[in-house]
């Protein structure tokens, strides 16, 4: 059966935003990260919550949510606008990618070879994308702690001083609602318990971290003027004396982490796909999604940055929590 645990999918999830929360939060001031995280936790924790064993019968799926909470016809179109947006995320996160090899001219050789890696991945399934994901979790989460922690001997107190304004929190606030995408998984998970709220704190925790350390390092300017300020703050590590320059293990950390980020949105974007035409092959939807994220490739970068966060707030937060309360709604 293609049903996957909430310990895996959470994984999956640590390590798919490993990458964009370092490229977004190591230029960020803590304060504006912190703000970002509690904004996020509002739809997350609605969403989150009915995935339980308490809340909605298992099995039920986004295609019946849909339906139930929206009638037929427009829920159809609502899986299907949340289809197309997904797509332009994958599109989005391949072309963040080249951020992992900032030295390089890597556009668009690298975000291609990810989409065809995480298409390979998410055609097998939302079980084996979650496998996927859980398995390099374990390669991930060690690597970025180690280069936080040794990190933290070139961080200065005085560049941890609050600085910019409440709109830099948009950037976190932007990745952190990636997770709301997985109202489109639900179907195949298996009702155990979890603690969702732990693992949000781990990976908004991450974020965080990331911002001390590489303001505190670098300082906000040299930061924000940084293509990766987590990769520029790594060269300078050492560890014990011994170990040094984790410039390439880190480029290839954070690819691996775009691989599941992306794996994981084409697999949500394959079930948006069948809500919304359930007699489509699921195999060619994942590589006819991957195509397409590919061809906006050129386009995504004309996107304005308030389009994200609007896009991810309305199609990845509302729609799926409201749908949520009209079920939970209708069926009390």
């Amino acid at each position: 059966m293609d049903s996957y645990s909430p310990r895996q999918l959470c994984a999956l999830l640590a390590a798919a935003l490993a990458a964009p929360l370092v490229t977004v939060c190591s230029a960020v001031t803590w304060p504006w990260v912190l703000l970002g995280a509690a904004v996020a936790a509002i739809p997350l924790f609605y969403i989150y919550r009915s995935m339980g064993p308490t809340a909605l019968p298992q099995g039920l799926g986004p295609a019946e949510l849909l339906t139930t909470a929206w009638g037929k016809m427009l829920g159809k179109w609502l899986a299907l606008a949340s289809w197309l947006w997904l797509v332009l995320t994958v599109a989005l996160t391949a072309s963040m990618a080249v951020t992992a090899f900032p030295r390089d001219n890597a556009f668009p050789l690298i975000p291609m070879l990810l989409l065809i890696l995480a298409a390979v991945a998410s055609s097998q399934g939302a079980a084996a994308t979650c496998r996927f994901g859980a398995t390099l979790f374990l390669a991930v989460a060690p690597m970025i702690s180690l280069v936080l922690a040794f990190g933290t001997t070139d961080v200065e107190l005085r560049a941890l001083r609050p600085d910019g304004t409440a709109m830099e929190s948009l950037g976190p606030l932007t990745v952190l609602l990636i997770p709301a995408a997985a109202f489109y998984l639900r179907d195949g998970l298996t009702q155990r318990k979890t603690a969702w709220f732990r693992w949000y704190l781990l990976i908004a925790g991450a974020g965080v971290a990331v911002s001390l350390v590489c303001v505190g390092a670098l300082g906000l300017p040299l930061a924000q003027a940084s293509s990766n300020a987590f990769w520029l703050m790594s060269r300078s590590i050492s560890v014990l004396g011994v170990m040094e320059r984790f410039e390439v293990v880190i480029s290839a950390l954070l690819s691996i982490s775009f691989c599941c980020l992306l794996a994981f949105l084409l697999a949500a974007a394959r079930q948006a796909l069948t809500c919304a035409a359930p007699n489509a092959p699921a195999h060619k939807t994942v590589w006819g999604s991957a195509a397409l994220a590919a061809a906006f490739l050129w386009l995504v970068p004309s996107v304005p940055n308030w389009g994200w966060i609007v896009g991810n707030l309305a199609v990845l937060a509302i729609v799926p929590a409201t749908t949520l309360f009209l079920v939970e709604l209708k069926k009390s």
